[in-house]
């Protein structure tokens, strides 16, 4: 995903020689939120780091920074110091490992670009940069569903088959490691974590993502089940899955 940002000179107290670092501040939003008026936690996405990589633009030195944890210090960071000049700025946004069973997960990433749409330059001068002004918008897409219990080819209600919980599991292309969205059954509807970006075998956007929906008693053991199905992952919003119903 591409992020606009208002690149600029920043706040160095030099322009010329020895070192530099940068000052980065993001926040995340549902893919269908375009006008960011939403931010979302990590936790909600099942976010856990933010990789910043700088790549100077006189040298092609690129400079990955360590991850540093997501919410961090109210979701900003700032870089380790590289060589004054010129750079373009990568983010990253990885999976929880709780979560997604690796700590290589990619949720988002994107190069940052101008007003009009161009990757953008960075000036990196002697000490402290500050470009917290504006702020880099990560992007998830995720699963939304609402579901109901039929018992006996009745509707009924989940105090009524001692269901507590509902697990709406997901897998993209390539990946044999399903991802785990909880929720309470009582709640009725409930949006999913974050799909991964990329497909772990080819390393492609992934373009399609496998479902499957367990109603489960207080114990976690399953009550009812549905199969779910393979479904394409559309470029500018998330998956509906609407009304889901077990029966049993």
């Amino acid at each position: 995903m591409l992020a606009l940002f208002g690149a600029g000179c920043g706040s160095g107290q030099k322009s010329g020689g020895g070192d530099g670092y940068a000052s980065f501040a993001w926040d995340i939003y549902d893919i269908q939120d375009t006008t960011y008026r939403t931010p979302l936690t990590c936790a909600a996405v099942g976010a856990s780091s933010v990789v910043v990589t700088l790549t100077n633009l006189q040298t092609g030195t690129v400079y990955g920074q360590n991850a540093v944890s997501c919410s961090g210090s109210n979701m900003e960071m700032s870089t380790a110091s590289v060589p004054t000049g010129t750079y373009t700025v990568g983010f990253d946004l990885y999976g929880d490992p709780t979560i997604y069973g690796n700590t290589s997960t990619v949720l988002d990433s994107f190069d940052m670009t101008d007003s009009t749409g161009a990757v953008a330059v960075f000036r990196i001068l002697s000490g402290v940069n500050d470009f917290r002004g504006s702020v880099a918008a990560f992007v998830k897409r995720s699963f939304v569903l609402g579901w109901g219990i039929y018992y006996k080819g009745a509707p009924t209600t989940c105090s009524a088959t001692y269901a507590a919980g509902v697990d709406l599991d997901l897998a993209v292309e390539g990946s044999s490691t399903w991802v785990t969205s909880p929720f309470n059954c009582t709640t009725g509807a409930g949006t999913s974590y974050a799909i991964p970006l990329y497909n772990p075998t080819t390393g492609q956007v992934a373009t399609t993502v496998q479902w499957r929906l367990f109603l489960l008693d207080q114990s976690g053991q399953d009550i009812a089940s549905l199969a779910g199905g393979l479904v394409g992952i559309p470029n500018y919003s998330g998956i509906d899955l609407g009304t889901q119903y077990f029966s049993f």
